[in-house]
């Protein structure tokens, strides 16, 4: 059996709602001039602190033990996902999720293909919204489910699973969410299955849900080089807050 994979971590922190905190002047430092022009382009003050929290955490870990923050250099995918395209020894796979004031940031190795998201509890998992978006066997384990409680898990589940796939390849909804199926997504290993072989890029994926603050579902979606066939999925939760709050940056 071949070596895992170097851990992926997936990082948290909340932004605030009104007014910018430690963590919002802390993530703005590291921020490129234009970044935060681009940040004062947002009216609601949520959104604002959601976006520079998760670009100043993208930079801080990429950054991290390998160059200055200002450094890196994003460059756009055909669908708009950010991607480091320098310097070379920052080049690590990335990437970023938040709803409701919780931000997520997935850092790990350069070869595999990273996704995460994020929802709140209380978002609307009605069946109109799985009859348009799920595939068939997605509907039929929804059916399934012995409470209203376990309905909306297995809801949260699913469409978590499904923007971490299309986030880690780099599609978003250019990609329909029916041409695609998450089996056994009440276990720890979601097994993905595919209308057309093409949307997995010849990779292996691997998928994990889990709770990053209470309230809170997510799922991170990893997709190795096929050659890697029996890696196996190494992450961890960090909490950025912390890590800030004993950063010699965050005393100046």
């Amino acid at each position: 059996m071949s070596e895992p994979f170097d851990e992926i971590q997936v990082w948290h922190a909340a932004a605030a709602s009104d007014r910018p905190g430690p963590v919002e002047a802390f993530c703005e430092r590291c921020l490129l001039d234009e970044e935060r022009i681009a940040a004062d382009r947002f009216r609601v003050a949520s959104a604002r602190h959601q976006h520079v929290v998760g670009r100043g955490m993208a930079r801080v870990l990429l950054a991290e033990g390998r160059c200055e923050t200002d450094e890196i250099e994003f460059r756009l995918l055909d669908h708009g996902k950010p991607i480091v395209q320098q310097p070379p020894h920052a080049c690590r796979a990335f990437n970023v999720a938040h709803t409701r004031g919780l931000v997520l940031c997935g850092i790990g190795p350069a070869t595999p293909w990273l996704g995460v998201d994020v929802e709140w509890n209380d978002r609307r998992t009605d069946p109109a919204i799985a009859n348009r978006y799920f595939a068939a066997a997605e509907i039929k384990q929804l059916d399934s489910a012995s409470s209203e409680a376990e309905h909306r898990e297995l809801f949260l589940k699913l469409w978590t699973l499904k923007e971490a796939f299309i986030k880690a390849i780099g599609t978003g909804l250019y990609t329909p969410l029916d041409q695609f199926a998450f089996e056994e997504a009440r276990t720890p290993e979601p097994k993905l299955t595919v209308r057309d072989p093409k949307l997995t890029h010849g990779r292996r994926w691997q998928f994990v849900s889990f709770e990053p603050r209470p309230g809170f579902i997510a799922a991170l979606a990893m997709g190795s080089p096929a050659t890697t066939s029996d890696a196996r999925l190494q992450w961890s939760l960090l909490d950025f807050e912390s890590k800030i709050s004993t950063s010699p940056t965050n005393a100046t």
